[in-house]
């Protein structure tokens, strides 16, 4: 037995019954209340103790608790139910309805309307039905289901489980939370910690801010926004359109799939797969490999110990120190190192392609021999192999502008949202 039942056995046994009629009723119960049956009209509801079941008919009806309830339901109309300290079962029907709880609450099932959640601890299960429903919850949640509108939640604590339904959905939570499923329509997700699993699976223009780190996400088809402030440690998996990837840590592994993407990465990155499309990439480490597919590619790299290969088209490609391999594919490529170490290597591939080195040409010396371009540091003494370059040149300077192409707008607009106990809905 839960001790809030146990709490409420005395009201039970020992707390008063009311049964309505069809008019317009007003009661109040000074103590506790066992059972309340209330019948059509726009009915009054008041308790000063605690209350086992109330169940509500037809009407725009007000129930007050100022104990702990076990179960309240709703009829149809625009009702209000306020608990003051925890609730073990809500059932809210058809109608606008408005549901605080001062304490903990273990299920609450909104129907039909548009209608308001307020639960100051902790929530178990949350279900709402179809319409645009504002969900508030001050303490940790266990599952949420939205339905079909434009919906927001907001939860202070800690989330196992949020399923979100077809329209403009808001949701943020302020710790962890283990998996969102974000349906059809333009959806925006603000974390404040760790998210294990995101999953977009509608078509729509999503925005996603994960403040910690992220597990994996996979992204739907649409213009989708990711942020993520700290590390991602199993893989980002993106849809067919434009979408903008920003990680501040480390990254293991993304497929940003077709479209004109954009990735950022502020320290390691491990298999990177931009696809086809015009896309841009900053990374600050690639150490395992980055390819794309068909399409004009910019890619910057600080620090490369992996293998690039950027497809065809006609790609840009700056790197800050060079260790590994590069391989510019088909296309008209431009190829510009900073520094490179001994033993790396370069192809253009076929086209026309061009090896910019960034330093004095003079501290530098070229010997070919069967079709490779042997490229010497006469300082550090590395040695880089070439080929398929129809120019080499060196500059003094080299700076890239890329990052300013990033647009990070949607970050402030995220840390931001707040449903809010009894504010109006969040339109996006």
């Amino acid at each position: 037995m839960s001790l809030l039942k146990s709490l409420l056995n005395l009201a039970k046994k020992q707390g008063d019954v009311i049964k309505g009629t069809k008019q317009n009723d007003n009661f109040v119960v000074d103590g506790n209340l066992s059972k309340a049956k209330l019948g059509a009209g726009d009915d009054t509801l008041t308790v000063t103790g605690d209350a086992w079941k109330i169940k509500a008919g037809h009407g725009d009806d007000t129930v007050i608790v100022d104990g702990n309830l076990w179960k309240a339901s709703l009829g149809k109309g625009d009702d209000v139910l306020e608990v003051g300290g925890s609730a073990h079962k809500i059932k809210a029907g058809a109608g606008d309805d408005k549901v605080v709880v001062g304490g903990d609450v273990h299920k609450v099932s909104l129907g039909k309307g548009d209608d308001n959640l307020c639960v100051e601890g902790d929530a178990n299960k949350v279900r709402a039905g179809s319409g645009d429903d504002v969900v508030s919850i001050g303490g940790d949640l266990g599952k949420a289901s939205l339905g079909k509108g434009d919906d927001c939640l907001d939860v202070d604590g800690n989330a196992q489980k949020i399923k979100a339904g077809s329209g403009n959905d808001v949701v943020t939570v302020g710790g962890d939370v283990g998996k969102v499923s974000l349906g059809k329509g333009n959806d925006q997700l603000y974390v404040g910690g760790d998210a294990s699993k995101v999953t977009a699976l509608g078509r729509g223009e999503n925005q996603i801010m994960i403040e910690g780190d992220l597990n994996k996400a996979y992204l739907s088809k649409g213009d989708n926004d990711l942020f993520v402030g700290g590390d991602v440690t199993t893989k980002i998996k993106g849809g067919k359109d434009d979408d903008l990837i920003w990680v501040n840590g480390d990254l293991a592994k993304v497929s940003t799939g077709k479209g004109e993407d954009q990735l950022y990465v502020g320290q390691k990155a491990g298999k990177v797969d931009m696809g086809d499309g015009n896309n841009l990439a900053v990374i600050n480490t690639l150490e395992s490999s980055f390819k794309s597919g068909s399409g004009n590619d910019r890619l910057e790299i600080d620090v490369n110990n992996g293998k690039v290969d950027t497809g065809s088209g006609n790609d840009t490609v700056y790197i800050g120190f060079h260790a590994k391999d590069v391989d510019l594919g088909k296309g008209d490529d431009h190829l510009i190192l900073n520094s490179f170490a001994d033993g790396s290597f370069a192809d253009g591939g076929k086209g026309y392609d061009v090896l910019t080195i960034v330093g004095d040409e003079s501290n530098y010396s070229i010997t070919s021999h069967k079709g490779y371009d042997y490229i010497t540091d006469l300082v550090s003494n590395a040695t880089l192999k070439a080929r398929n370059f129809q120019e080499i040149n060196f500059v003094e300077q080299y700076e890239s502008d890329y990052l300013a192409e990033f647009d990070l707008g949607f970050v402030k607009d995220l840390g931001s949202l707040n449903c809010g106990c009894g504010k109006d809905v969040i339109t996006l």
